[in-house]
This record gives C-alpha cells, structure tokens and sequence, in this order.
C-alpha cells in the first residue's frame, strides 16, 4: 500500500533525526577518546619545541642520518658543525624535526651534485645556503 505524502514526509523527519543523532553521538565519542584515553595532543603544534635541549638535537640529527662533528647553542638557534663539510643553523623558533628533515634533502642533493657548502641557516622563511 502507497504512503500518503504526510506519512512519507514523517518517515524523512524521523530519518534525518536519527542521522542527527547518530552524528552527534560520534562527535561526543570521538572527543571523549581523544581527550581521556589518549595520551597523545589533540593538535600538533606548527611552531615546534621551543625548549629543545641539545641531547634531543642530537638523538633527531642521528635518527636522520645527519653526521655532525659538534653542536653549539647560541642565542635562539644551534650550530651544528657538519662532518667534512660546513656549519649549519637550526632555529628554536620553528620545528627542529622539520628543519632537520629539509637538512638531510638538502644534503643528500649537495652530495650528489658535489658542492660543498660553508653554511646553511634555517632562521629564515626559506633556507640560505652558502657556498
């Protein structure tokens, strides 16, 4: 038997309401999880750790294959004295994972085009590398 138009009409109000609910109901559950049991931050932060020690600068440079001779901090960045090559300028102010990450590019495409560089400072929107 065919629905009248008013039955059909209620058929979609209580459709959309349970589609309502059921999304409402993922949000809040999706938020508690996030919020009790895990550990882990909501957000990423775009800026990095500021408080970086030079122990962690290290442990990033040898997870990425980044030989180094010595590392010095100064004022707001670090000097990172490349083996057999230049120096290198990490900036606290930006995320050091992520600078080490274009350091390593970076080095892998001097390598293979055989410059040698004497510095290359991240403190900047883009890296200067110096020759």
């Amino acid at each position: 038997m065919p629905m009248n138009p008013r039955q059909q009409k209620n058929l979609k109000r209580k459709f959309a309401a349970y589609i309502l609910l059921l999304g409402i109901l993922g949000f809040i559950a999706f938020f508690l999880n996030t919020f009790f049991v895990s550990g882990k931050p909501l957000f990423i932060s775009p800026v990095g750790k500021i408080n970086i020690n030079r122990a962690e600068v290290e442990k990033i440079l040898k997870n990425n294959h980044v030989s180094f001779s010595k590392i010095i901090s100064e004022n707001n960045s670090y000097l990172v004295d490349i083996s057999n090559n230049g120096q290198v300028r990490l900036s606290l102010d930006k995320d050091i994972g992520q600078q080490i990450s274009s350091l390593q590019r970076i080095l892998i495409q001097l390598t293979i085009e055989g410059k040698p560089f004497k510095s290359i400072d991240f403190r900047f929107a883009e890296p200067i590398i110096s020759f």
